[in-house]
C-alpha cells in the first residue's frame, strides 16, 4: 500500500501541468533534452566569413574556398535557413552563376529553361556577349529555407557554376594591368529554425 502525505502543498497534490515558473527555483539545472522550443525559433547559428580573395577560370562547378559550414539539426522536423552574399568580378566569359549545395545537392535551383544557367542567388555571374567579351563587378545574393529532414551533419556551401569565366570573389574592381586595386567580403550563414 503507497503511502500518502497530504495537505495542501501534500506530494499527492503534484499533478502534470501543476508545477509552473515560479515553482523552479533559478539556479536549478534542468537538460536542454528537456525545454521545448516552439516552432520558428532560432535554435543555433553558424557563419563562414571570408575577407580573402579566391580566383579561378574552371569551366565546371567550382566550391568556393572558405565558404563552406557544417551543421547537425537537432531534429528531423527543424528546417535550415541559408543566406549568403558573395561580392567579386568577372570577365572573359559567357556566363555562369552561383548555387547553394547542400552535401552533393544543389537547392533552391530556378526553373529551368533553354540553355540558362539554374542559380539559387539573385544577381547571378552573367558577364559578357556571344564572343566571350565584357566583364562585371557583381553582389549576389541568395536566402532559402531547407528541410533536410535529417539529424546528421550537413554541409552547405555555395558553388560557382562556371562557363568559361575568370572568377574573382571579393575582388570589386582591378585595374589597366588586372592587378587587384579593391576588395570585398562574401559569407555565406546557416540557422537551424524549429519544425
Amino acid at each position: 500500500m503507497p503511502t500518502e502525505i497530504s495537505g495542501s502543498t501534500g506530494v499527492n497534490k503534484i499533478q502534470d501541468n501543476t508545477i509552473v515558473n515560479a515553482d523552479i527555483n533559478s539556479s536549478a539545472a534542468i537538460a536542454g533534452s528537456k525545454l521545448v522550443m516552439p516552432t520558428g525559433s532560432v535554435l543555433q547559428v553558424k557563419q563562414a566569413y571570408k575577407t580573402d580573395v579566391f580566383s579561378t577560370t574552371a569551366n565546371s562547378d567550382t566550391d568556393i574556398t572558405g565558404l563552406s559550414i557544417s551543421i547537425t539539426p537537432s531534429s528531423t522536423s527543424s528546417k535550415i535557413l541559408v543566406t549568403s552574399n558573395i561580392s567579386g568580378f568577372s570577365h572573359n566569359g559567357l556566363g555562369g552563376g552561383f548555387c547553394i549545395q547542400r552535401d552533393s545537392t544543389k537547392i533552391g535551383l530556378a526553373t529551368a529553361g533553354d540553355q540558362r544557367t539554374r542559380t539559387s542567388f539573385s544577381g547571378g555571374l552573367y558577364t559578357g556577349d556571344a564572343s566571350g567579351t565584357g566583364q562585371m563587378h557583381f553582389n549576389a545574393v541568395a536566402c532559402y529555407l531547407d528541410s533536410p529532414s535529417s539529424t546528421s551533419a550537413l554541409t552547405y556551401k555555395v558553388v560557382a557554376q562556371l562557363n568559361g569565366n575568370t572568377l574573382k570573389v571579393n575582388q570589386e574592381e582591378t585595374d589597366a594591368n588586372n592587378n587587384d586595386t579593391n576588395r570585398g567580403v562574401s559569407h555565406i550563414t546557416v540557422m537551424e529554425i524549429a519544425g
